[in-house]
């Protein structure tokens, strides 16, 4: 490995680590959808192995997602999404079985409803930290 992709994966690893948690979802989000979406690609273009890839790229991090949740104090809120994560895992499963783009689909488009849930919490917190420091 080059000095340079040294570099590039320190400033990576930095970059996340000092990333709040609601940045980082969605980050997760978005790696879940862009791997989701080359898969429905892969699929139509058969090639099949990089559907597996892409497919349990997809499943580890709504893993990740699931691993998030905390379930003493998210409420009915964690459980719907505990819900939601595992229906998804159970629709990329059949998708990597059947080599289907429906079950992808439909993963893809809960993750984007999700993601603009969260970034509209993200801004929130920006707008409710700007307001709190405005004299």
């Amino acid at each position: 490995m080059s000095n340079y992709s040294n570099y590039q994966n320190a400033y990576k690893k930095a970059s996340v680590n000092t990333l709040d948690q609601t940045k980082l979802i969605i980050m997760l989000y978005d790696g879940a959808i862009k791997n989701a979406s080359f898969a429905v690609e892969h699929m139509k273009s058969g090639q099949i192995e990089k559907v597996h890839d892409c497919l349990i790229k997809t499943k580890n991090i709504v893993t990740e997602l699931m691993a998030t949740l905390n379930m003493d104090r998210g409420g009915d809120i964690a459980k719907n999404l505990q819900s939601l994560y595992s229906y998804m895992f159970s629709q990329l499963i059949e998708a990597n079985m059947n080599k289907k783009t429906e079950p992808v689909v439909i993963v893809i488009d809960l993750l984007k409803e999700l993601r603009a849930a969260w970034t509209q919490i993200n801004s929130k917190k920006k707008n409710d930290a700007k307001t709190q420091n405005t004299p």
